[in-house]
């Protein structure tokens, strides 16, 4: 039974420039999610869509409206253990190992005796051989499926991917995929930001097109035929080029 899990509900964002002014990152955005569905989130460079992940995830705050995950406000420490996201590695001790960061990410929530579960992730996305190498050891193809386990092994009930795809090789990319689908089956929502369109179509049940910090569409895609998303965006910046 399909039920709302995510309210957005007039969000808006400003950023100051300094002399140059403001600028509004997000424009009174406004949306829903339900369980057990796939949200993809496209747009330009530029367009908000990183800010609006920061907000959902309670990074940042939002100048004014809500975000609600299960009725309760997702800066909420017990909210936040309910929502994996793909971390940034980059900025994590160069000396500390796959295994051990795994672990880390676990236990900062409360979440304990999961080793089983970390290592059951690394076989499923062929890391196990580099459970014991330092962060820094990795390739960034490796950090990348590392950072899609940090986001699964919580056993979250929201998923938020940025790109996720970005460095994988093909039999990653279907891997990956393959997974998220399996896991919506469990009930969670999930949103997917990514420029890979034909990979949007895929794998989502919705897309949120967002440009200029507003929803300007809310796409079905079992609605649209093969090859609508890239062909509408296609036409959406050739039309914009010559406002």
């Amino acid at each position: 039974m399909k039920e709302t899990i995510l309210s957005v509900n007039n969000l808006t964002k400003i950023y100051s420039k300094g002399t140059k002014g403001e600028t509004k990152a997000l424009d009174n955005v406004c949306f829903e999610l339900s369980n057990s569905e796939i949200t993809g989130l496209i747009g330009p460079n530029g367009a908000g869509k990183t800010t609006l992940i920061r907000i959902i995830m309670g990074f940042d705050k939002p100048d004014s409206g809500t975000v609600s995950f299960l009725g309760k406000p997702t800066t909420e420490l017990s909210v936040r253990n309910l929502i994996g996201y793909q971390s940034d590695l980059q900025f994590r001790s160069k000396y500390m190992t796959l295994f051990s960061y795994l672990k880390f990410h676990c236990e900062i929530r409360e979440l304990f005796n999961f080793d089983d579960k970390i290592m059951e992730l690394l076989r499923y996305f062929n890391l196990q051989s580099s459970a014991d190498k330092n962060l820094s050891a990795l390739s960034k193809g490796m950090r990348q499926k590392a950072e899609l386990v940090a986001a699964f092994v919580v056993n979250p009930k929201l998923l938020i991917f940025d790109e996720p795809t970005a460095a994988l090789d093909p039999p990653s990319v279907f891997e990956l995929r393959d997974f998220i689908m399996n896991y919506k089956k469990t009930g969670a929502t999930i949103i997917f930001s990514s420029h890979h369109l034909t990979e949007v179509e895929k794998i989502c049940d919705r897309v949120l097109f967002i440009q200029s910090g507003q929803i300007i569409s809310d796409i079905n895609t079992s609605k649209t035929e093969s090859g609508f998303m890239e062909e509408a965006f296609r036409k959406y910046e050739t039309e914009r080029r010559f406002l």
